[in-house]
């Protein structure tokens, strides 16, 4: 593979390192760039719930774009609010433009009826409903899905201000209570979550947990052979 490249397409600067530790750990020898707008995070929280502003349509657009033409064989966003803006921009690139969490939410629409999303905004709800429930629906299948809502906001404030160890805390605890719920699987909702993956894989949990850690890459990976 080291003739391959990979673009990751980025809203907030943590998912670069992420994307980094990731690469070198499942993918050794792959190039890879990384693209980075901050702006386009902003524009979303300015937007109301749910819509994927028009202009970060044109800049995911853009972005795919411009990787390609750079060489990446495969195009991933690491920005959970952005699946709408992927599949719009990948009908404009010959490469495939993928979620990072794409492979996790097809394992859990797939694999487990009762899921619990562990979320620190609300406006990650409107994106991993309509991902979990579009690919339910293609299979027959109905998803009930339980939310970590207002109890987990704290965290994305401590994540915002650097002070990691704290979100985990509060993740962590939102985490637990979601296993007593009794949900098939716990879906981390936010691809940062991923940045947890030493900590979660230290405790025992009773359900699978889902984040965009391993399998995401080695999806990447797959994709890089085709």
């Amino acid at each position: 593979m080291s003739t391959k490249k990979v673009g990751f397409v980025h809203t907030t600067p943590a998912t670069i390192g992420m994307a980094e530790g990731f690469m070198k750990a499942y993918l050794p020898g792959v190039e890879y760039i990384h693209m980075y707008d901050g702006n386009v995070k902003l524009t979303n929280f300015a937007s109301p719930i749910g819509v994927t502003p028009k202009k970060n349509l044109l800049k995911y657009a853009m972005f795919a774009d411009a990787l390609e033409r750079a060489g990446c064989q495969v195009i991933v966003s690491c920005c959970s609010l952005m699946p709408r803006a992927t599949a719009y921009a990948a009908s404009v690139v010959d490469v495939p433009f993928i979620q990072l969490d794409a492979v996790i939410l097809d394992d859990a629409a797939a694999n487990y009826s009762r899921i619990g999303v562990i979320n620190t905004t609300p406006f990650t709800v409107p994106y991993i409903r309509e991902g979990l429930e579009t690919r339910a629906e293609k299979q027959g299948k109905k998803l009930e899905l339980l939310f970590s809502g207002p109890e987990t906001e704290r965290a994305l404030v401590l994540f915002n201000a650097g002070d990691f160890d704290a979100h985990d805390d509060v993740v962590l605890h939102q985490m637990r209570r979601m296993e007593r719920a009794g949900v098939d699987c716990i879906l981390m909702g936010q691809i940062p979550f991923a940045m947890m993956e030493g900590k979660i894989k230290a405790q025992s949990w009773s359900v699978p947990v889902l984040y965009a850690g391993k399998a995401a890459f080695e999806h990447v990976a797959s994709l890089l052979q085709q």
